[in-house]
């Protein structure tokens, strides 16, 4: 035994340190998961007691490697609750019309108008708060406003949703982590209480991203200018619907979220252009560093490109993987490395913890973790062809990328969105090609001559390019079976299938076969996931039931098409039926639909209303109490008796959840 493990110390010199942003992202996922907020005194504890063991253990190599594993845990564990600590505190959001004065920061164009993000707001002229608002304008005012501009409306303001069911994506989690406090609908006129001053930076790129926006859509049809608002200033709202539809549906979606694809290009135009141009004369190639000049200004050139698109998440993730493969190539070490995806991991866990139950940080680091990997285990003569088999080469370099990148990242699409794309290789093989050869080239050739009213040299063609990736979303995704829909999985899944992927690409010996097992596990894990057979939405006016081969659909007024749609991802080989009964109610299945009043308790498992149920029966009651005290409810009717799981359970008491009202008292 303890031959087979310094075999394996051996065999795996130097890759050890890759565990350690594994053990952040576990702690920090640890974090999440719990029902209720630690105390903030535990990851300090944590951290310094896992400090004094590495300190003890340092001249063991085990227990160093191990006290070192319980130190980057501890970290994450104790950043993560720092992070949650400093957020500031739900906004408690006003019923009825609500006076909404503040400083617009952000302005966004959707399909049927203007959303504003609205900077220290005051309702009803109180002090400001913390938390931002969203606002989607009324058409009559919405070229008025302008980012910076002091700006006073009369608006409907709602809290964040809950989950659509639960274990569903937390959109409360994730506005309180963004500073969101509440979205809400203009009612009237807007009125500018003070102009927006030039000299704030942040405020000038939004007018810029603006005036851009603008430019594009006077001068390109929607179809295609949307898209070219996407890629020069990373606003996707004003895509339509089905356009953006079409994008998922062919697996093209990354095209449309600007991040890591997007900064590559820009960053690799911008080194190609410099060095070429420093290697143009004998003197400047003989006496200047043009690599290193060039790459430091691709480094600018991505930053700059950052600051444009708005600087979100998923691009700040990219250029610190771009500042490593830059610092890399000025200190002679390889760009690309499964160590300097690990830095760039810790450095994302330590600065925003958050990100980690996210897609966009799942499914990228899955993505370049499987590309390094993968590329690294070919043969060298794989790798490059030389002369006319230059072109399969690289054709098969393309395929091979979207293989990797797509499969590793799937899985964590499938948990996040509950969809899978299967025809993402032929759509990549030519949309990428075509938007980093042509349509990017030119579109950063048209932000160069909009200061001189010649943008639309360079935008005319780019429509031409972005014509023809529009047409190839539509006709992929008029396939057979383009989209699949997925059952939710449980979070063992992606658990399982993370530590199979980590698994197959750090490890050098045998022990990387492991995966296989463990990825195959998740797999299982995945398919074996039973939809319920009984939805009740948080608002309690959607009601879901399902009956053999469909799935009652019974909706009241005002009821919310958005969670109706996440619903069909729940039963995706299921048709929702939209149904409903009269007088006091009607059996379906072992399930009592209650639509009026009750003289009795009937024969079934479960009763379900849209309304409070105020019989008392030694029955399982779902209604809008329940929902009201517990949020979406889901229930599995089973032999051994019915299974209840709410939204109050799976979130828990936590700082971006809105307080939950205490359970009634039973009669």
């Amino acid at each position: 035994m303890r031959t087979a493990v310094l075999g394996f110390i051996e065999a795996e010199r130097g890759r050890f340190f890759l565990v350690l942003p594994v053990a952040m992202g576990a702690a920090i996922l640890g974090y999440f998961a719990l029902p209720a907020e630690p105390p903030l005194w535990l990851g300090l504890v944590l951290v310094g007691g896992s400090g004094v063991a590495l300190c003890a253990g340092w001249r063991h190599p085990v227990a160093r490697f191990a006290a070192a594993l319980a130190l980057a845990g501890a970290l994450g564990f104790a950043r993560a609750e720092w992070r949650t600590w400093a957020a500031p505190p739900l906004l408690m959001v006003p019923t009825g019309p609500t006076e909404v004065t503040g400083t617009v920061r952000d302005i966004q164009s959707l399909p049927g108008g203007l959303r504003v993000t609205i900077d220290a707001p005051s309702l009803d002229a109180g002090p400001p708060r913390r938390r931002q608002i969203r606002l989607r304008l009324r058409a009559n005012n919405q070229n008025a406003v302008a980012p910076g501009d002091r700006i006073a409306t009369y608006a409907l303001l709602f809290p964040p949703d809950r989950p659509a069911y639960p274990g569903a994506f937390a959109p409360d989690r994730q506005d309180f982590f963004d500073d969101i406090g509440a979205d809400g609908i203009a009612l009237g006129g807007v009125q500018i209480v003070t102009p927006a001053r030039p000299d704030r930076l942040g405020e000038t790129l939004a007018r810029l991203r603006a005036t851009i926006a603008a430019t594009i859509m006077a001068t390109l049809p929607p179809a295609t200018g949307s898209v070219a608002v996407t890629l020069l200033t990373g606003d996707e709202q004003a895509i339509p619907a089905p356009e953006r539809q079409d994008f998922i549906a062919a697996g093209l979606a990354h095209i449309l979220a600007v991040a890591g694809l997007h900064v590559g290009i820009v960053m690799g135009l911008a080194f190609g252009a410099v060095r070429w141009a420093l290697t143009r004369h004998e003197r400047t190639a003989l006496h200047l560093p043009a690599k290193s000049l060039a790459a430091v200004a691709a480094l600018a050139a991505g930053g700059a490109y950052a600051a444009l698109t708005g600087a979100h998440l998923p691009i700040l993730r990219s250029l610190a993987m771009a500042a490593l493969v830059t610092l890399g190539i000025l200190f002679g070490r390889r760009a690309l490395s499964l160590r300097g995806l690990a830095l760039a991991a810790l450095a994302i866990m330590l600065i925003t913890p958050e990100a980690v139950v996210t897609a966009g940080f799942q499914m990228s680091f899955s993505a370049v973790l499987a590309l390094i990997a993968g590329y690294a285990a070919l043969p060298a003569g794989c790798r490059h062809g030389e002369g006319w088999r230059r072109v399969p080469a690289h054709l098969g370099g393309l395929a091979l990328t979207s293989l990797l990148a797509g499969g590793a990242s799937m899985p964590f699409a499938a948990y996040q969105f509950s969809q899978i794309e299967p025809y993402w290789i032929p759509a990549n093989l030519i949309a990428v090609p075509l938007t980093a050869l042509y349509v990017l080239p030119l579109g950063l050739a048209a932000l160069a001559l909009m200061p001189l009213h010649l943008a639309w040299l360079a935008l005319v063609p780019m429509g031409w390019g972005l014509s023809v990736i529009v047409w190839l979303t539509g006709q992929i995704a008029a396939w057979p079976a383009a989209l699949l829909r997925v059952p939710p999985m449980p979070p063992a899944a992606p658990l399982l299938i993370a530590a199979g992927l980590i698994c197959l690409c750090i490890w050098r010996s045998p022990v990387r076969l492991a995966g296989v097992a463990l990825l195959a596990a998740g797999i299982a894990v995945g398919l074996s996931a039973r939809p319920p057979d009984v939805l009740l939405s948080a608002d309690a006016r959607l009601i879901a039931i399902r009956d053999g081969g469909q799935v009652w659909l019974i909706a009241a007024p005002r009821a919310s098409p958005i969670v109706a749609a996440q619903w069909q991802n729940v039963w995706p080989r299921l048709p929702l039926v939209a149904g409903d009964c009269g007088g006091a109610g009607c059996a379906i299945g072992r399930v009592f639909l209650v639509r009026g009043d009750l003289s009795a308790c009937p024969a079934a498992a479960v009763l379900v209303a849209s309304a409070p149920i105020g019989l008392s029966c030694r029955l399982t009651i779902i209604d809008r109490k329940a929902a009201f005290e517990n949020g979406a409810i889901a229930a599995w009717l089973t032999s051994r008796g019915v299974f209840l799981r709410t939204d109050r359970q799976v979130q828990g008491e936590r700082p971006w959840t809105a307080p939950w009202p205490a359970p009634a008292a039973p009669d």
